[in-house]
């Protein structure tokens, strides 16, 4: 006979179900329907990721290249080069050799990129401020700093 039922969770096996909601959430067809609804060059999320990868990089004072990709989605080199492809395919990305190693590309966002991003973007962050419109902003001033807490946590854990 099983007792799981019987034992209560803890906040932990809370909080992980939680993270999982709202992932599930951003995931489902109507929140990415609605947040590449302001754009006809984005058909994907995984478009997305990647222009957002690259210009992470941009900020950084870097270019990226496909395994900067690869390893911001999480994906296998392969995987992040046929995305790749595609996004600069769809003219949002221009990819070109690298000087000091012919192998490598360096990815840069068009400015057709960079406007469709900052579009996806805009209306994806206007979505969250219309989930938490209602709350008092000490509470999402709250929620920001613990939320940035924990993605550093997550990725500092994820690098050991």
């Amino acid at each position: 006979m099983c007792y799981a039922y019987l034992v209560s969770p803890s906040r932990y096996d809370h909080l992980d179900e939680l993270l999982t909601r709202i992932f599930t959430a951003r995931q489902r067809p109507e929140w990415r329907r609605r947040v590449l609804d302001s754009t006809d060059s984005v058909r994907a999320l995984s478009t997305l990721r990647v222009l957002r990868a690259v210009e992470r990089r941009a900020l950084g004072g870097r270019a990226a290249s496909i395994s900067d990709v690869a390893d911001d989605l999480a994906v296998e080199h392969s995987t992040a080069s046929r995305t790749v492809s595609t996004v600069v395919a769809a003219g949002l990305l221009t990819k070109s050799p690298a000087a000091d190693d012919q192998r490598r590309s360096l990815l840069v966002l068009t400015d057709v990129g960079r406007k469709t991003l900052a579009q996806v973007t805009a209306r994806r962050r206007d979505m969250v401020t219309a989930v938490v419109a209602d709350w008092p902003d000490e509470q999402v001033d709250t929620l920001v700093t613990l939320l940035d807490r924990l993605a550093d946590d997550f990725e500092r854990g994820a690098d050991a």
